[in-house]
């Protein structure tokens, strides 16, 4: 499948497909979700996260600084 083809199927302009074949973090999971889904591959979406202990980390530490704010705001 073409950039031409995918983005027609999403879309999304080419531009817009390059961004995401180069891995840009600015493309939005909505576009990354119809993408997935575009290619057959929407049933591995429960996979995407099942292991990313980076983001479990930055999540516990918002957390812990959200939680902290409300403990301290009177």
């Amino acid at each position: 499948m073409t950039q031409a083809e995918l983005a027609a199927r999403v879309g999304v302009s080419v531009p817009t497909v390059g961004k995401l074949e180069r891995g840009d973090p600015a493309l939005s999971l909505s576009t990354m979700l119809r993408v997935l889904t575009a290619l057959g591959l929407d049933k591995d979406i429960d996979l995407l996260a099942r292991h990313d202990e980076v983001g479990r980390q930055l999540q516990d530490s918002q957390l812990r600084r959200t939680n902290a704010k409300r403990e301290s705001t009177p």
